[in-house]
C-alpha cells in the first residue's frame, strides 16, 4: 500500500470519527438521523418499490423516481420563507430552478427514449 493511500485512509477515518462524535454529542442531530431512517424505510422505499413494480418502462421509472427525489428535497426550499432580517439565507429563486431541473430531467429522458427507439427500428429498404 502506498503512503498516499495510507494517508487518505487515516484522514477518512478521522473525518468519520469527527462526524460520529458530532452525532453522539448532539441529540438533535441523532433525532434527525433517526427520523430520516424511519422515513426512508417506512415511507419512501415502499412507495418506490410499488411504483417500480407498476411501471414497466425503465426510462419512465427512472425519471419518476429521480423527479420525486428532487421534489422531496426542492419543495421545502420553494415554500420556505427567509428569516426576517437575513435575506441571504434563501438567496435564489428555488421555484424557477426546480422547474429547470425537472425540465432538464424530462428532456434527457425524451432523448434517451428517442435514441432507444431509433436504435431498435431496422432501417427501411432492407
Amino acid at each position: 500500500m502506498t503512503r498516499i493511500r495510507r494517508a487518505l485512509i487515516v484522514a477518512g477515518a478521522l473525518v468519520t470519527a469527527y462526524g460520529l462524535a458530532g452525532v453522539l454529542f448532539d441529540p438533535g442531530v441523532l433525532l434527525f438521523l433517526a427520523a430520516v431512517v424511519v422515513f426512508h424505510d417506512l415511507v419512501w422505499m415502499p412507495v418506490v418499490l410499488a411504483f417500480g413494480a407498476l411501471v414497466a418502462r425503465p426510462v419512465a421509472r427512472f425519471v419518476a423516481i429521480v423527479a420525486a427525489s428532487v421534489l422531496v428535497v426542492g419543495v421545502p426550499l420553494v415554500v420556505a420563507q427567509p428569516p426576517a432580517g437575513n435575506p441571504s439565507v434563501l438567496p435564489l429563486d428555488y421555484g424557477r430552478n426546480l422547474l429547470f431541473v425537472l425540465a432538464a430531467l424530462l428532456a434527457a429522458a425524451v432523448l434517451v427514449a428517442a435514441y432507444r427507439r431509433r436504435r431498435r427500428v431496422p432501417p427501411r429498404g432492407r
